[in-house]
């Protein structure tokens, strides 16, 4: 019985170490936009943040103040009200297509 515990046990550890390990990591210049990718375009994507790089104030602070100034700020969540998930969970933010712009 306490053999056949332990043999579960072990498999389940290894099929889940091995589950999570064949997910390579992303690398890290993958995650967000290129600095000169024109905004709304497929490649103006914060693949870390899930918005647009042109306007990601998780990436790019100095971008706060524009969102202030016409009020679109949580100051609670510290993101842009028409970012904030957390605020309206039915939120979606997608990605534009290959292409666009």
């Amino acid at each position: 019985m306490h053999r056949s515990i332990l043999l579960s046990l072990t498999l389940f550890v290894f099929l889940t170490m091995s589950a999570f390990a064949s997910e390579p990591a992303k690398p890290a210049k993958d995650l967000h936009g290129a600095k000169d990718a024109k905004p709304g375009s497929h490649e103006d994507w914060c693949g870390e943040h899930g918005v647009p790089e042109s306007l990601d104030t998780r990436c790019d602070k100095s971008l706060i103040p524009a969102f202030k100034a016409t009020g679109d700020w949580d100051d609670k969540h510290g993101l842009p009200k028409s970012q904030c998930k957390k605020c309206n969970p039915k939120l979606k933010i997608v990605r534009p297509p290959k292409g666009s712009k």
